[in-house]
């Protein structure tokens, strides 16, 4: 991690990420960790890249997936779970 001046360390900043990103912090220690985002790019850029991500997936399931993909994804999710060899006899 980047030198940081005192305060939260770096590994808080890891710890707490969930309850940075859901707001759940308590007052005194969300102060702590906006002051330490102020002075690390390194926990700054890594929380960024988390929300980013979230923000990514959230944009993917509101989008409707075309009929044609979603038959040949549940096609391709069937085959992988065939047995080897084919299909099983009953």
């Amino acid at each position: 991690m980047s030198d940081c001046p005192e305060g939260v360390d770096c590994g808080k900043i890891h710890e707490l990420l969930d309850d940075i990103l859901d707001e759940e912090l308590a007052a005194n220690v969300t102060s702590e960790v906006m002051d330490h985002l102020k002075w690390c790019p390194d926990c700054t850029l890594h929380v960024d890249s988390v929300k980013k991500v979230i923000r990514l997936y959230r944009a993917a399931n509101a989008t409707q997936k075309p009929v044609d993909i979603k038959i040949r994804l549940q096609d391709v999710l069937d085959r992988a779970r065939e047995p080897e060899g084919g299909t099983e006899n009953p």
